[in-house]
């Protein structure tokens, strides 16, 4: 069996994150993302506070969890692609390897 252990944790640890980010999990957010959601929450909550709606501060708020969740599933793709292709390679070498004992 192909050594792919390496690729299933950080594959485990992405899926985890992307599951911590779809419940709106702030931690699992990048520093940067972090900040600015910060400030949009904060702005909701002043405008909240003088019953005005905030708009583009739960525009900027949702935008930041999907661009993050859409990273993280990208990243996703990338390393289940990555991890298909070592499993490949080994069929690969395990067939030649058949064909070329046969003889």
């Amino acid at each position: 069996m192909a050594n792919t252990r390496k690729l299933d944790r950080e594959i485990a640890a992405v899926k985890n994150k992307l599951d911590r980010v779809r419940s709106k999990d702030s931690s699992a957010l990048p520093a940067g993302d972090q900040a600015k959601l910060a400030g949009y929450i904060g702005v909701a909550l002043a405008k909240a506070t003088r019953l005005k709606s905030s708009p583009m501060a739960e525009r900027g708020a949702d935008r930041i969890w999907s661009n993050a969740s859409e990273r993280l599933a990208a990243d996703l793709r990338v390393l289940e692609g990555e991890r298909q292709a070592v499993i490949d390679q080994e069929a690969a070498a395990r067939r030649e390897k058949k064909k070329a004992s046969w003889f």
